[in-house]
């Protein structure tokens, strides 16, 4: 499944902080840490698994130095600054080589194996792939391991990729309780024949949350986190816990619960054991689950519609379930809302400046985005601080100085979104009394890294997804191709659905046509489709606007089509909310 991380500004960042190799800055071949350098690596805790307390450092290792990852019991994910250690060779990487070891004995004196993964986020779409790594030898301790990537395996600049490396399995955590240490070394970047590309050590890494996929998704805040919800299960087998109490507590309507885990089938939902209903399954095969397949969401109502509102006959226990072997690695529940977009933004052009908790900063007004800033629009911040809290400030408005959004922002992976009715209500609708100046503001230290105005547009929360067969095509500029309809896509295609588009294109423009409508030759949402992601989304209400409710009439075949040269990588059906 392919993605687009939200946060590319925050990578534009780490390009400006990482310098890259030159007559100043010599290279190296590989990187084996003789120089005790690794500010170009940091941890990643995008994973529900994830261990935030691992330690890092180099030590002696082998005759020479490595890197070593002491974990605290959870799995450590190192994550790497590719770009900034390759820079303009980056996309030439066709191979990574690295020495893997582990601590030659556990507490008791045996030697015990491990394993974990390498993952890739390339592309355009930060596609995660994984190869596995393993010392499952004390012979072969350390071992050095050649991971080959897919030809679709490219890294490209300016799109945040990264390198993770993971040990997830540990058995001598499991016979023990003590886990083993990693060590890393000789990592080398392979180009197609074989040489070794140049490392610029002075990269810095910047964290971007890059295995995290919300598609398909409802967007969690205020989230309050279960207590120690880890577990594992068979297929058909259900794990679980007494419930928390402030779950519990935060269970009302408009709330969603979210799974982070892994099944072998991608499924997972919720049993409640001991409810007053019987022993209940909610949203088997109902849950909002992830293009990636490892984030599960459940709403109150789906919650509601099994066991009722009363939540004294629920039951003491909360379980997870799915239909393969599964681990759960963390729950939570939070205030649903929809995801957040903006459609035919304006940039505000060199809108990037910093302040202090409670200082302002910014622009004068750009002729284009004041214009911009009418109903049913919102101003976008991409911005990081260090308590998450950003709203924007008109400081000359003929109201007199006046905060907009301050804690009523709506606050989505790194971007605060003020609308245009929360404009309104504190210094009207008159442009010419706002002043000539946007400014920012948080109550911590804060960075904003670019601002944007355009028409706000909700993502939908879709489950339920019927996948299109084999639906993997490409077209130029204005070029339609596509397949006869499956019965089972075309069957899903009701009210409330919505068809999802996994594309890239050049211009992020997609939408579909119906090449042999009753209705005769039909573009469908053209330039109206919701866009997010690597994703377009073009609702039933928008097929039947142009083609009808009657299916028969709707032709044989459905075809895409973009404003410049497109690729598609999937389409299916979900049902939306």
């Amino acid at each position: 499944m392919r993605k687009v991380l939200s946060w590319l500004l925050i990578a534009a960042m780490a390009f400006s902080l990482c310098t890259f190799a030159s007559a100043e800055t010599p290279a190296a071949d590989k990187i084996d840490f003789a120089d005790g350098t690794f500010g170009f690596l940091g941890l990643s805790t995008a994973k529900g698994n994830a261990d935030a307390a691992a330690e890092l450092s180099v030590v002696d290792y082998q005759g020479g130095k490595a890197l070593k990852i002491a974990s605290t019991g959870k799995a450590p994910y190192v994550a790497f600054n590719i770009e900034g250690l390759l820079g303009d060779k980056l996309s030439e990487v066709r191979a990574i080589s690295a020495t893997f070891g582990i601590d030659e004995a556990g507490p008791d004196g045996k030697f015990y194996a491990a394993s974990g993964v390498v993952y890739t986020y390339t592309g355009e779409e930060n596609v995660e792939a994984k190869h596995d790594w393993s010392v499952y030898l004390a012979k072969k301790n350390p071992r050095t391991i050649v991971t080959k990537l897919a030809e679709t395996e490219v890294f490209v600049p300016g799109m945040n990729n990264s390198l993770v490396i993971s040990k997830e399995t540990d058995n001598c955590q499991s016979a023990t309780g003590t886990p083993l240490a990693m060590y890393l070394t000789d990592l080398q970047f392979l180009d197609a024949e074989g040489n070794a590309l140049p490392v610029d050590l002075t990269a810095v890494y910047v964290s971007a949350d890059t295995g995290r996929d919300t598609s398909n998704l409802f967007a969690l805040s205020n989230p309050v986190v279960f207590e120690g919800f880890e577990t594992t299960g068979g297929g058909w087998g259900q794990n679980g816990f007494d419930w928390d109490p402030a779950v519990l507590e935060a269970l009302v309507p408009g709330s969603v619960m979210e799974i982070e885990y892994e099944s072998e089938d991608g499924s997972m939902w919720v049993v409640f054991p001991d409810a007053a209903a019987g022993w209940s399954r909610i949203a088997q095969d109902q849950a909002y689950i992830n293009g990636s397949k490892n984030i599960a969401q459940i709403t109150y109502d789906q919650i509601v519609a099994v066991v009722g509102e009363d939540k004294t006959a629920w039951g003491g226990r909360l379980q997870c379930e799915a239909k393969s072997n599964w681990t759960v690695f963390s729950v939570k529940v939070g205030t649903c809302g929809h995801q957040l977009t903006l459609a035919n933004a304006v940039e505000f052009p060199g809108f990037e400046t910093t302040g202090g908790g409670w200082g302002q900063n910014g622009f004068d007004w750009d002729p284009a985005v004041l214009e911009a800033l009418v109903p049913g629009s919102a101003i976008e911040v991409t911005f990081e601080s260090e308590d998450n809290s950003m709203w924007v400030v008109f400081p000359d408005a003929a109201a007199g100085w006046s905060r907009i959004g301050q804690d009523t922002a709506a606050i989505q992976g790194g971007k605060a979104y003020i609308t245009y009715d929360q404009i309104k209500e504190v210094v009207g609708e008159d442009p010419t009394a706002w002043g000539g100046r946007l400014q920012c503001e948080a109550k911590s230290n804060w960075t904003v890294y670019s601002v944007r105005v355009g028409q706000l547009v909700e993502i939908p929360a879709v489950r339920q997804l019927v996948e299109f067969p084999g639906f993997e095509t490409t077209g130029g500029g204005w070029g339609q191709n596509g397949f006869d309809w499956d019965p089972a896509v075309l069957e899903a295609l009701v009210p409330g659905s919505v068809l999802v588009v996994t594309f890239e294109s050049e211009d992020n423009s997609m939408w579909v046509v119906f090449p042999d409508a009753a209705a005769g030759w039909s573009r469908i949402a053209q330039d109206t489709a919701v866009i997010q992601g690597g994703k377009a989304y073009i609702t039933y209400d928008q097929i039947k606007e142009v083609v009808g409710e009657d299916q028969a009439a709707w032709g044989g075949r459905l075809q895409c089509e973009a404003k410049s040269n497109w690729t598609v990588y999937g389409v299916a059906v979900g049902q939306a909310q």
